[in-house]
């Protein structure tokens, strides 16, 4: 069974978004306290984000890069998106290493804030790079 790279892109930007949706509930739920509910979220989502960067948006870009002609400074953008992605994974992974540990710092706050901002700032290169290739 072949697909379509576009076909493989549209289901990941569709993916991203329910994610997106998702994590904002999430967030959500951290302001009203519910910190335990928060990372049962967190928990799924970010592995489910991990699964889609390695299943659905690798073999996407590779489509792309390999049978496309490239777009002026696109591959700027693309380092951008994947470095601020990479940033976020491993933003993830330090919080689950420390949360509720007695060495546990105090501004753990900041850094789950900072790792929302980047996964918002690589959704929106995202998404730019979704329109610039596929509209």
């Amino acid at each position: 069974m072949t697909f379509n790279v576009k076909t493989i892109a549209m289901a990941s930007l569709a993916l991203q978004i329910l994610l997106f949706i998702l994590a904002s509930a999430a967030a959500y739920l951290a302001k009203k306290g519910e910190f335990g509910r928060h990372c049962n979220f967190m928990r799924v989502l970010v592995p489910v984000q991990i699964i889609t960067i390695a299943v659905v948006m690798l073999p996407s870009m590779l489509g792309y890069l390999k049978n496309e002609n490239q777009i002026p400074f696109f591959n700027i953008e693309m380092l951008l998106h994947h470095t601020l992605g990479l940033a976020v994974l491993a933003l993830w992974i330090y919080i689950n290493l420390v949360f509720g540990k007695p060495w546990m710092p105090r501004n753990l706050r900041a850094v789950m804030r900072s790792a929302l901002v980047l996964w918002i700032i690589s959704l929106l290169f995202g998404l730019h790079m979704y329109i610039r290739i596929w509209t």
